[in-house]
């Protein structure tokens, strides 16, 4: 995985009462809201069941989170090492959001769908969670987000860029993170029309909806240019290897490469280019672009690979002297979990992510599961954690979760060891300049 320092809105009352300050408090109260959002994007009347403020006391806000701590994508266990170093920092310099601390219930599901179901409906039912956040991985909240969205569940900033996340009118309980797929294979189709001669394109993706979402999306962004789609392989999410269907597609020869691949599929696709000579440009996942996965790849493998952010990174000396990097830093240091690489960009995905939803919590009329999700969904220019200049969260509740749609290119640099930014030439960019690329309010249109 985008320009201000990061503000905790300490002047922003938790819960945000408007009139006696009383928020809602404990499981018992449920119901305890009489006053709906007119207009608002979530109706509780149309659910199967609505509970407004489980897991919330006077003294507590509980979340619940479910995601890989084993197996190949284990790897994005480290986001949680930034959220969870936020939470703490938040509890101890403001005491929560309005004295109640905020809490995180997690459970592994291997990055595994049924594994995820069921430990949602444990953190729902049994655990008695106030809402779902950051659940990591495509199939994964598909695999449960009917049930919670009939359930009136909030399942807030998914861990996954599939535009499912933002289907307003149909899953209005759920809403995404990340920019979508389908936006960064546009970016991608745009770069090579405008900036390359490529004519061919061949793709390595998942064999689920994550990887459906960049072809689909792509094939969509080629339609009526030079680019032509000479061979898509594909391989199941647990297959031990990539190398078979990375030697069929350097055979094609084609002008350009497409990775929809993810965890450690990221490196393995990698040294498999490398390996079979192929030379293609390459374009892969945002999520295979943490220093944790592309440190897996062999020496010269990921030399060039082209992908998107919008997010700064911590490992880029151009924001050493940036206000928000060094509280990120320092905090995490401070609050997060033993042995925490303060420079993975995970990390700092997290720590953004736990900014956003303390936000959100925030600006909530009151702490309930209604005005918490009209709160995500009515995000303006938010800009908190580590985005990048230029870069902020927006939600509009008439019609619009698409959470950021604004990014920016960026080329891995061997030499340094990090991610360049490119410029509209698909130049190197000077430190502290961005070349955002604006995709506001089209991801519906880019779409497969």
């Amino acid at each position: 995985m985008p320009l201000v320092a990061l503000a905790l809105l300490a002047a922003c009352g938790g819960g945000r009462d408007d009139d006696d300050g009383d928020a809602a408090t404990g499981a018992g109260a449920a119901g305890a809201s009489d006053t709906d959002p007119a207009g608002g994007v979530v109706d509780p009347a149309d659910c199967d069941s609505y509970d407004a403020a489980p897991g919330v006391t006077d003294t507590e806000i509980k979340l619940g989170s479910s995601f890989p701590q084993s197996g190949t994508a284990a790897a994005f266990a480290e986001i949680s090492s930034g959220y969870r170093a936020y939470f703490e920092y938040v509890n101890a310099v403001e005491d929560g959001i309005d004295g109640r601390r905020i809490t995180l219930v997690t459970k592994d599901d291997g990055y595994e769908a049924n594994r995820t179901q069921s430990n949602v409906d444990a953190l729902v039912q049994e655990d008695g969670v106030f809402a779902l956040f950051n659940v990591i991985g495509t199939p994964n909240n598909l695999a449960f987000y009917d049930d919670t969205d009939d359930q009136c569940v909030p399942n807030l900033f998914v861990g996954t860029g599939s535009p499912f996340w933002g289907d307003q009118e149909g899953h209005p309980w759920t809403i995404g993170s990340i920019p979508s797929y389908a936006t960064e294979a546009a970016v991608f189709a745009d770069y090579l029309t405008e900036r390359t001669d490529a004519t061919t394109v061949a793709i390595l993706q998942q064999n689920d909806d994550f990887g459906n979402a960049y072809t689909e999306a792509f094939e969509k962004a080629i339609e009526g240019s030079d680019l032509d789609v000479v061979e898509v392989q594909t391989y199941e999410s647990d297959a031990p290897d990539v190398t078979s269907q990375v030697t069929s597609l350097a055979d094609t020869d084609a002008d350009a490469f497409l990775g929809a691949t993810t965890g450690l599929k990221c490196p393995a696709t990698f040294n498999a280019i490398a390996s079979s000579g192929w030379d293609p440009i390459a374009y892969v996942s945002a999520t295979c672009t943490s220093p944790r996965l592309i440190g897996l790849a062999d020496a010269g493998a990921t030399d060039g690979i082209i992908s998107t952010s919008y997010l700064k990174d911590p490992l880029d000396p151009q924001w050493d002297e940036d206000e928000a990097m060094q509280l990120y830093k320092e905090k995490v240091a401070e609050y997060g979990p033993d042995g925490t690489d303060v420079t993975d960009t995970l990390v700092g995905y997290g720590w953004t992510m736990g900014a956003l939803v303390e936000h959100a919590l925030r600006e909530a009329t009151e702490l309930t599961r209604e005005a918490v999700m009209e709160s995500a969904h009515d995000l303006q220019e938010v800009e908190v954690g580590l985005v990048l200049p230029g870069i902020a969260f927006n939600t509009s509740p008439e019609g619009d979760s698409f959470v950021v749609e604004k990014l920016q290119a960026i080329q891995y640099n061997g030499e340094k060891k990090l991610f360049d930014l490119l410029g509209g030439d698909g130049e190197v960019l000077p430190p502290g300049e961005t070349a955002i690329l604006d995709y506001e309010g089209k991801t519906a249109d880019v779409t497969g």
